[in-house]
């Protein structure tokens, strides 16, 4: 049985328990975000509802079981601890300095941490052995791959509309920032990892197989978390539309069948520490020739 680290265990636990700290000062202090835009400091303190009563324990209880063997468990931290570093970045970076700023900075050193060391501690070629051969979930890769597209588009889309009318992007003002963070790290870093395990996921490569159910783990809780901030924007009086609503519980909906679908399918008895790499295994990982 391959397992992780308790040292990245232990982080993540750290990290989930300064989160929760930080979350609940951002739900129940007003002054945590007294320097933000309306905008900014509802949209931070609905995301803070999500991170206090969603991904806190949830990172908790699959780091316990992580710890104690479980592969399956290691596959949601995974999304869990990508949802916190993605998350962190946007607190530590735009949110105006104050007392949580350290908390801030400590959450997202702890998880960035644990993060690349349990991505160390994976053979993703391994891992792969997690699914019998020949394993893939089409309705996985389209999805991916639609997202990445999707939103893509979208973000690309708005920021050429910007630059022809010589404007900032819409929101950007409301947000009282010189640019929008969702859009430099969608469009730098988790699309296109997005479109790219959607794509090794259809052609079985290992880290799309390994990839997959993070991914989907952690569009779980953005689109959660998504769906919060849009009601705490409504409640502060901040103008904003519920179209994205249906559209994000539809998310959550399909990408935790999906979840189900790829841990259901995930034998952790197929994963062994000590089993010999076959040159069979390995080469299944190589790109395939076509004759010309």
């Amino acid at each position: 049985m391959v397992r992780v680290s308790r040292t990245w265990i232990r982080l993540s636990w750290l990290a989930s328990a300064l989160m929760a700290l930080a979350s609940a000062a951002g739900v129940f202090v007003p002054a945590v975000y007294a320097k933000e835009t309306p905008s900014w400091a509802s949209q931070g303190a609905g995301q803070d509802v999500v991170n206090l009563f969603m991904a806190c324990p949830a990172l908790a209880v699959s780091a316990w079981y992580a710890g104690r063997g479980s592969q399956r468990a290691v596959l949601v931290w995974l999304g869990i601890m990508t949802y916190v570093v993605y998350s962190y970045v946007m607190y530590a970076f735009f949110v105006h300095f104050g007392p949580i700023f350290p908390i801030y900075v400590a959450v997202l050193g702890l998880s960035s941490y644990a993060l690349a060391g349990v991505a160390l501690d994976i053979r993703a070629v391994e891992w792969r052995r997690l699914w019998a051969p020949g394993f893939r979930s089409r309705a996985v890769s389209v999805l991916l791959v639609f997202v990445a597209v999707a939103f893509g588009g979208m973000w690309v889309a708005s920021i050429v509309r910007a630059l022809a009318n010589g404007r900032s992007p819409d929101g950007v003002a409301d947000i009282g920032l010189p640019v929008n963070p969702v859009h430099v790290l969608d469009l730098a870093f988790l699309l296109p990892l997005t479109f790219a395990t959607g794509v090794a996921h259809w052609k079985r490569r290992a880290f799309g197989l390994v990839l997959a159910t993070p991914l989907l783990v952690f569009f779980v809780l953005m689109d959660a978390a998504i769906v919060s901030m849009t009601f705490s924007m409504l409640a502060a009086g901040v103008s904003t539309s519920l179209a994205m609503v249906p559209v994000m519980v539809a998310g959550i909906a399909i990408s935790l069948v999906l979840i189900v679908v790829m841990l259901r399918n995930a034998h952790a008895t197929q994963v062994g520490g000590t089993a010999p790499l076959t040159p069979e295994l390995v080469a299944s990982e190589r790109p395939e020739r076509r004759p010309a």
